[in-house]
């Protein structure tokens, strides 16, 4: 299970990464103008987590997980999905994080970032 908290405590620790604020006001992490981690909640008060992915095929990937990624949305180039963060373990919050950083940084902050530093162990 992880929170906010934890996706700023990674994400405070990668390279050009701001927090600041979205369109409406929810907190968000950029990396140059691009958000790449942003909180929301649902209708229950639970904390959201959108990120966005390259991979085109993840709405597939997660159709037995709609309760851990209630929004997936495909489009063109990029996937942004909404992630239950109470329902996710810290390693795949990580990878999540970590792969949004890459596609919305662009190629410059992605060859900083060798994600070993920034994975947790394992959970199992």
């Amino acid at each position: 299970m992880t929170a906010w908290s934890d996706v700023c405590a990674l994400a405070e620790r990668l390279p050009r990464a701001l927090l600041g604020e979205a369109h409406e006001g929810s907190p968000a992490w950029y990396v140059g103008r691009h958000p790449f981690a942003r909180l929301r909640w649902d209708d229950d008060g639970h904390e959201l987590l959108q990120v966005w992915t390259g991979d085109m095929d993840t709405e597939q990937a997660l159709v037995n997980r709609r309760e851990d990624f209630p929004v997936i949305w495909t489009y063109r180039f990029r996937v942004s999905m909404w992630c239950r963060l109470d329902r996710l373990g810290p390693r795949e919050t990580a990878e999540l994080v970590l792969d949004s950083y890459g596609i919305r940084g662009g190629p410059g902050p992605r060859k900083e970032v060798l994600e070993g530093n920034y994975l947790p162990p394992d959970e199992h």
